[in-house]
């Protein structure tokens, strides 16, 4: 379940407030926090990061009573999954998401035509596999309000000798697999409904066929942005990339772009984090692609929807001989079916390279569609692969991504959120489970989700008491500290009570008590040891003890045993009897 926080702030006396340590260097850690006012609308916390030149670091997060205001650009799985995250976690300040496509979905969208109602083509990704346990956090309300459907179609992965191989072969088809209700942008749809009913109404926003072309930081902190003539777009409080065309150097390359626009804006801000994300983009390598439409008429349908499969992978020796990645056969209500093909990154690559074939589009549609006839001659016939594909095709499109596919293994986690900047990054191109997919870009959206709400609590930590207002509902339950410099949060249920008198019944917990905790994207849920004494929890990799609770050992097994500095965030409480 997620994090869910209740925000109900009074009237603002101490407009803002530092935390420093008494006599500790600036950047320092694990020297106890005090509290002063100082200037108005942020909060610093000098021991986040090591700041640079002695300046601290701000945490980013302004007090107004309507909440930080929030743009996302891109309103993809990633960028519509995170408004998700953040409603449901109790977010509560404006969410504006920007789209330069004429509809949600990214690279997981549904063509659609206003002069042909039967015309859906899902043109990029055709379903969602997810390999990784557990679940996303918000596959289980797509699938209970039916945005998202189990994929029941035949499978099947090409080889060179045109022989059909188990799915498992293509790691785009392991794993459960999904598709949207309707066309794959059910699933960003779905999460947009999911982020409206979650939240105050009217406070979620998106604006579709907008470039935003620039970024400009605000003096006071928060961004401006531009569209290409200039014009001002909004001026929110965060800045989320949920794609990497506006900090990744491809932008120049693919959009004839003279600079990278975060880059550029990133200059003025001389924020080491920032710069590392930065750095840490423009390192990742990015497959692309360029995707064949068919439409096919009624009377030539019925051999490609007699195929022996709906959707085909292609292993790699097969992509080398025929410049296929992926073959999507999708029908249509009237009897008709589209066909996409999806080329091979070699080949796309060929034909973006400036030093590669100078091929037109035409060119390139009839090249995938020889080779799309020529893979596919034992079933479609020959006489068909002769004719390139062409009989019964009604239309057909080209569809480019220069960034289709992230390489592993992408930005680091730990550099999906810069503070000082107010900026947060989300999509696949997030290292970790999923990286490259759908399944990504939805667990990343909800890491950054999660890592925007403990850092609004941890702002709510720091201020409540000293400003007079009541603490958010979540600090009750559970305790917030810093470990390493971001946010965690730890909370502690008892289990059921299955033999009594054993070590860990000590300090009030049971056998079956838990401690769960939330930090840098991830969801731990350690179960209690049988250890005496404090209370401790240990899944045999990570372990979490409350010997002092004011400082908990937070330990990591891999190979060798990793230590993470942790103290408790002041005003959030002690456990009972400091345990």
């Amino acid at each position: 379940m997620p994090l869910r926080f209740s925000f109900q702030p009074g009237p603002l006396d101490l407009p803002g407030a530092s935390v420093d340590r008494a006599g500790a260097q600036p950047g320092q850690r694990g020297e106890p926090h005090t509290l002063r006012g100082t200037e108005p609308a942020r909060i610093v916390l000098s021991t986040l990061h090591p700041p640079v030149a002695g300046h601290p670091i701000n945490l980013g997060l302004p007090l107004p009573a309507a909440g930080a205001s929030l743009a996302v650009i891109g309103a993809g799985v990633a960028g519509c999954a995170l408004a998700a995250g953040l409603r449901r976690g109790g977010w509560q300040g404006p969410i504006h998401l920007w789209e330069r496509g004429r509809g949600p979905g990214g690279r997981a969208a549904t063509r659609r035509s206003r002069g042909d109602a039967d015309l859906r083509i899902d043109h990029g990704a055709p379903l969602l596999n997810i390999v990784n346990a557990p679940d996303p956090d918000l596959l289980a309300p797509l699938l209970a309000g039916g945005w998202l459907l189990p994929w029941r179609d035949p499978l099947a992965v090409l080889a060179e000798d045109r022989s059909l191989q188990p799915p498992q072969a293509d790691p785009l088809l392991r794993g459960a697999l999904y598709r949207g209700r309707g066309g794959m942008e059910a699933l960003s749809r779905g999460l947009l409904a999911l982020a409206e009913t979650s939240g105050p109404p009217g406070r979620l926003r998106t604006s579709y066929g907008t470039l935003v072309r620039h970024l400009e930081p605000l003096p006071q902190g928060g961004w401006r942005l531009l569209d290409a003539s200039g014009a001002v777009l909004g001026e929110p409080d965060w800045l989320v990339l949920s794609g990497s065309l506006l900090a990744h150097p491809r932008a120049m390359h693919l959009s004839g772009w003279p600079e990278v626009p975060l880059r550029r804006a990133a200059a003025a801000l001389h924020d080491p984090d920032l710069w590392a994300a930065l750095e840490a983009i423009a390192a990742v390598a990015m497959e692309a692609r360029a995707n064949l439409q068919l439409t096919i008429g009624a009377a030539a349908a019925s051999p490609w929807l007699a195929l022996p499969f709906r959707l085909l992978g292609c292993e790699r020796a097969a992509q080398e001989r025929w410049g296929l990645r992926r073959v999507a056969i999708q029908p249509l209500a009237d009897g008709r079916c589209a066909v996409v093909a999806h080329s091979s990154a070699a080949l796309a690559r060929q034909w973006l390279e400036p030093t590669g074939p100078s091929w037109s589009d035409e060119e390139l549609m009839d090249r995938l569609a020889a080779g799309l006839a020529d893979a596919l001659a034992p079933w479609l016939g020959e006489p068909l692969a002769a004719a390139g594909g062409r009989p019964g095709v009604l239309d057909r499109r080209l569809m480019r991504w220069g960034a289709a596919f992230p390489e592993p293994p992408g930005l680091p986690a730990e550099s999906m959120v810069c503070p000082g900047s107010r900026v947060g990054f989300c999509g696949d191109l997030i290292a970790g489970a999923g990286c490259g997919r759908i399944e990504g870009a939805l667990r990343s959206a909800q890491a950054l989700a999660n890592r925007l709400l403990a850092l609004l609590l941890i702002v709510w930590l720091l201020t409540g008491p000293a400003a007079g207002f009541p603490l958010p509902a979540a600090a009750a339950e559970g305790m917030a500290y810093l470990c390493d410099g971001d946010p965690l949060l730890a909370f502690e249920a008892n289990g059921p009570v299955d033999a009594a008198g054993i070590p860990n019944t000590a300090a009030g917990t049971v056998p079956g008590a838990t401690v769960v905790l939330e930090w840098r994207g991830q969801r731990l849920q350690l179960p209690r040891t049988n250890n005496a004494g404090p209370p401790s929890y240990s899944d045999g990799v990570w372990w979490w003890s409350l010997e002092d609770p004011a400082q908990p050992r937070f330990l990591r097994r891999r190979g060798r045993i990793e230590s993470f500095s942790c103290r408790a965030v002041p005003g959030a409480g002690r456990p009972a009897d400091g345990r």
